[in-house]
């Protein structure tokens, strides 16, 4: 396995937003939701309608999503949209779906 150069271990701070980060996408109903935000900003009730999933259900995930600060809303007329406010959800999501093509191909 190829070594990286040296470079400077992330801060106790940063360990932690990272954490908090990966947590918040470590389950299997919050990934769904950042894929369908991914392809279209949406309400509660478009996520609801998409995944299946109760209206409870999305707002408690929607909730940890933007506290981990993926995810941002914007209230037009009596709804609420969701959008994916940060560029690394594409990121993540797509290099861990890389590694899973590469091993499955193994």
């Amino acid at each position: 396995m190829p070594q990286k150069p040296d470079s400077n271990p992330p801060t106790n701070e940063m360990v932690s937003r990272i954490a908090v980060m990966l947590k918040a996408m470590g389950d299997p109903v919050r990934l769904r939701i950042l894929y369908q935000l991914r392809q279209r900003e949406s309400s509660v009730s478009e996520l609801v309608s998409a995944l299946g999933c109760s209206q409870a259900n999305v707002s408690k995930h929607l909730a940890i999503l933007k506290a981990a600060d993926l995810v941002e809303s914007r209230t037009e007329k009596q709804s609420r949209y969701y959008h994916v406010s940060d560029p690394v959800v594409d990121s993540v999501c797509d290099s861990v779906c890389s590694s899973i093509e590469r091993r499955r191909q193994m």
